[in-house]
């Protein structure tokens, strides 16, 4: 990776950064990741002779950019994975998606589970092996004729969950060649139980493999904007937001307005958890 990672605030305990699309969190060894990058980038700064400690809490998807949490060493990283744990963290996503999808406030409730030896999930009966329950809330913002943007409060973090969630429902998220077809932007054949049965030729691997050629991800219409969590050491509320990449300046341009407006409004809520739905 040639441009280094964006630290958005460190201290001894933590830091926070904007992942850039395209980048995984974690990999396989030899694969590109953000621990890796960031590692190495930390090393390099400080001159470390030894291995800086880079723990990740959470993780964001490889075509996914936006705001992460990094403990610094162990003892934060137990108590960032508690408050993880017990659903504590607020997570705020922004997603444009296709379709027109009636600006109002959705929660939607599945069971997800990973398709075996697949890179990517699935909606299935609460009773299939392997199924774990996914719950978010949506809030439409704005609509065009072909596109919605949403504001997204993350209540569980299963594996795609946004993806799988909205392209189930008849709205991927844009650009998303995994759960929809690239070229038209429909979503994909689903049987009874939400399983995909049919898959682009030209879907990008999401997971790492050892054996697995890895493309260049295209990034897609979502975004970690806000994390909201407790200082590890003294408990007191922080709250931190991820600014846009500059792409979604062209292919959001219909909706700059209102996406400038909840970016204003995360940043000036820094100090104070959102109450969610929002009033904008």
């Amino acid at each position: 990776m040639n441009e280094p990672i964006q630290i958005l605030h460190e201290e001894s305990h933590f830091m926070l950064i904007n992942k850039p699309a395209g980048l995984f969190s974690q990999a396989a060894p030899g694969v590109p990741s953000l621990e890796t990058c960031l590692t190495s980038q930390i090393k390099q700064r400080d001159e470390h002779h030894g291995q800086p400690f880079i723990g990740l809490p959470h993780r964001l998807d490889r075509a996914t950019s936006g705001i992460m949490l990094i403990a610094r060493n162990q003892r934060s990283l137990a108590r960032f994975g508690q408050q993880f744990q017990s659903r504590k963290v607020g997570k705020y996503y922004l997603a444009v998606v296709q379709g027109m999808l009636p600006v109002g406030v959705y929660e939607w409730e599945d069971y997800l589970r990973k398709i075996p030896n697949e890179p990517q999930a699935e909606v299935a009966l609460a009773t299939a092996s392997g199924a774990r329950q996914a719950k978010l809330t949506a809030q439409v913002i704005a609509t065009t004729a072909t596109q919605s943007l949403l504001l997204i409060h993350l209540s569980t973090g299963r594996m795609h969950q946004i993806r799988v969630q909205a392209a189930s429902r008849g709205f991927p998220v844009l650009g998303d060649a995994l759960y929809s077809n690239s070229a038209t932007g429909e979503v994909l054949a689903t049987d009874t139980s939400g399983r995909v049965t049919q898959l682009s030729q030209s879907t990008p691997a999401e997971e790492p493999s050892s054996t697995v050629t890895y493309p260049s991800a295209v990034p897609i219409g979502l975004h970690a904007l806000r994390i909201e969590f407790r200082h590890p050491k003294t408990a007191l509320q922080c709250c931190a937001t991820a600014e846009l990449p500059e792409r979604w300046q062209a292919w959001a341009a219909n909706f700059a307005e209102p996406l400038r407006e909840v970016c204003q409004r995360s940043r000036r809520d820094e100090r104070q958890a959102w109450k969610f739905p929002l009033e904008l």
